[in-house]
């Protein structure tokens, strides 16, 4: 416990109080009078501390390294040790770390071994990761695709978590959330994992509670992050999962009232009392009115305020134009499909599919309206096309159109 000084006409001393068992009190006396020896710990996360500064240009080849280093604290305690930190080791030490920076892809160098962050090294400095968390983000969006499942694995799989522990006690609460679920996770891991799928509901068991916000904040926090590598490395469709996810496990919601989290004002309770009243979408909420939603279960002040919220948001229209019907065996047509916001703007993914095979996709902020080519062709069998409108920085559900196509 430690008092205060130096608050003007009251204290011009304070002390500190140390409270601890009696076999252990000669080691604090010791502590007190002789100090302990401060180490460095830059060691330990050099590969992270190199991928920061080179992501901020601070670094930009060897040389830049070393002269960067003498500023540090391990550098001082290197010399003052060198038994213990082997200072004429050091520029082999960091020019290994730099060649696995490399290696793994957080880092490109040219012939004049000059450095410069890639994508990946950039997002794992500007979002505070583990590298071997960047990497494991990375290698999930190239892979199969991205399910809850999948998502919710790997933040709680991420190396941020090796710290929590599951106490015995909160087995029961852990397997009650998890029943089912096929997971390779173990101890705090999947204490982690079963909080999140807990939180996307809002049934968090009591015997969770006491490390459930600690963890849902700082999983937020690697959300975001996945939703970033999404945005960057698989496209909007990926990063609108993510930003959905991200949304249930702030809020709580169901998958429905997911998308009524994007207007402003409304939280995980008038989320799901509107839901409940089947109102699902900001354009559903905007088509109902103020009557409407005070029929669901709003007051008439916050009806009028969400209902003016919702229609700034974007609200699609397909238009299919001289989309044809059918097509002879053979002939091929080439088409243009109009895809509008009736509403408020925001960067969309556009994507058509022939069958659920994709065509083509495009990427735009879309204030208006934007013209989307597709092509029809007389193959084997008949057409289904489906344009599909995604929103990577909103959790508003996908919006889709089919159009089929008869082959004559």
């Amino acid at each position: 416990m430690l008092g205060r000084a130096g608050r003007p006409d009251y204290d011009d001393v304070g002390y500190g109080w140390v409270i601890c068992d009696h076999a252990d009190a000669d080691k604090y006396r010791r502590l007190l009078r002789e100090g302990k020896p401060l180490e460095s710990r830059l060691a330990d996360d050099l590969d992270a501390h190199l991928n920061a500064e080179i992501a901020l240009g601070t670094i930009r080849d060897l040389d830049d390294v070393m002269d960067w280093l003498e500023t540090t604290f391990y550098y001082q305690r290197a010399h003052a040790d060198p038994e213990s930190y082997d200072p004429e080791g050091l520029r082999e030490r960091v020019r290994s770390t730099l060649q696995r920076l490399v290696d793994r892809g957080f880092v490109e160098t040219d012939d004049e071994l000059a450095v410069e962050a890639t994508q990946l090294g950039r997002l794992a400095s500007n979002y505070y990761l583990r590298l071997s968390t960047a990497a494991h983000f990375a290698d999930l969006l190239d892979g199969d695709r991205l399910s809850v499942d999948s998502v919710l694995t790997a933040v709680a799989r991420a190396a941020e978590f090796d710290s929590v522990s599951a106490r015995q006690a909160e087995t029961d609460a852990i397997d009650e959330v998890l029943d089912g679920a096929d997971t390779d996770l173990e101890n705090g891991h999947r204490k982690v994992l079963a909080i999140l799928q807990a939180n996307m509901d809002d049934r968090v068991p009591s015997g969770l509670r006491s490390d459930a916000w600690v963890i849902k904040q700082n999983a937020l926090r690697l959300l975001a992050a996945l939703h970033a590598f999404a945005d960057r490395f698989a496209g909007p469709r990926a990063a609108n999962l993510l930003r959905r996810i991200e949304a249930r496990v702030e809020h709580g919601v169901s998958r429905e009232a997911v998308g009524l989290t994007a207007i402003d004002g409304v939280g995980a309770g008038r989320a799901e009392t509107l839901a409940t009243g089947g109102l699902t979408t900001p354009g559903e909420i905007v088509a109902a009115g103020v009557d409407e939603l005070t029929r669901a279960g709003l007051t008439a002040g916050v009806a009028e305020r969400v209902a003016d919220a919702a229609s700034e948001l974007p609200r699609i229209a397909v238009e299919w134009g001289a989309f044809p019907t059918s097509i002879a065996r053979g002939d091929n047509e080439m088409c243009e499909i109009t895809v509008r916001t009736t509403a408020g703007g925001a960067t969309a993914g556009i994507r058509v599919t022939v069958n659920g095979v994709e065509m083509n996709q495009k990427r735009c902020y879309l204030a208006d309206q934007t013209k989307v080519p597709v092509g029809v062709f007389g193959a084997d069998e008949d057409l289904e096309f489906t344009v599909e409108v995604t929103f990577p920085d909103l959790p508003l559900p996908p919006v889709r159109a089919s159009r089929s196509v008869t082959v004559e």
